[in-house]
């Protein structure tokens, strides 16, 4: 299944953008255009508005359901009806439209994680081993001493990602006054991670887990979660996820969505810190 979703999102956002194309040069060409065609025309801007949302205004989450972007299909499809009801147009709107939002939305953002048995709060955390950005092996047990926030990314090709880290950047300072170390891990390239690194002031660890070894201990491997098209990544990546641990590395917190659009917000994880209640 997660092969098959591979080859889904970008395909799917080309086929908007190409289709987009076409339609705007019919309303432009033929006036009035059949209804249809302005059904066509709201039906296929819900996914890339939202890109484009999402690159612009840097946000670390999204609602599950998406509301607005179902919305905007179900009146498409509405006005569609309408009128003559041209071949394509419908076809634009049903496919790519309506069943192309609902697939992402329903679908394609759901990361069908099984149970994980591993990261169990008030156990501790497995041993594992990471990479600096220069290569150099660092095992977890350097955490120990100080609380850990531990944040493993998918990758600089999502933006979601890159605006959690940025978010926790900008909670940097509190989490110091609060004795916390914030380690970012991605199995990303070491290139790709100094790059990240670089856009962010904070004094945050950016860690490379190689061959997504320590994901395998920590049971939060992604296989295949890359969209095909994506390049400089290969096809495998880690469930995003966060953890939090005490002094002796024992868990205290551990987020595992599984919907990659839904993250915590950093006030969960600082309340936990300031002697909240830790999720399971």
């Amino acid at each position: 299944m997660h092969s098959l979703k591979r080859y889904f999102v970008v395909p799917y956002l080309l086929a908007c953008m190409l289709s987009s194309a076409h339609v705007l040069w019919v309303l432009v060409a033929l006036r009035p255009a059949d209804p249809a065609w302005y059904g066509a025309a709201l039906a296929l801007w819900p996914m890339l508005g939202f890109m484009i949302y999402l690159g612009v205004f840097s946000r670390a989450r999204t609602s599950a359901l998406m509301p607005w972007q179902l919305g905007a299909v179900a009146l498409a499809a509405v006005i569609s009806l309408l009128g003559e009801r041209p071949a394509l147009a419908m076809i634009y709107v049903w496919l790519l439209g309506v069943v192309g939002v609902v697939a992402y939305v329903f679908w394609y953002s759901r990361l069908g994680r099984d149970p994980n048995r591993v990261l169990v709060r008030g156990e501790k955390l497995p041993a594992f081993e990471l990479e600096d950005m220069e290569g150099n092996a660092i095992s977890s047990s350097k955490f120990l001493g100080r609380k850990l926030l531990l944040l493993f990314y998918r990758g600089n090709w999502c933006p979601l990602c890159v605006a959690q880290i940025k978010e926790i950047a900008g909670q940097y300072r509190e989490l110091e006054q609060l004795g916390v170390t914030v380690v970012m891990v991605s199995p990303q390239p070491h290139k790709k991670t100094r790059e990240l690194a670089q856009k962010f002031d904070a004094p945050m660890q950016f860690c490379v887990d190689r061959n997504a070894r320590a994901a395998k201990t920590l049971d939060i491997f992604h296989r295949n979660g890359i969209a095909a098209g994506v390049g400089g990544y290969g096809a495998d990546t880690v469930l995003p996820t966060v953890i939090m641990t005490d002094e002796e590395g024992r868990i205290l917190y551990c987020d595992l969505t599984d919907n990659y659009r839904v993250r915590p917000e950093p006030a969960e994880f600082l309340a936990v810190l300031n002697g909240g209640a830790a999720n399971a």
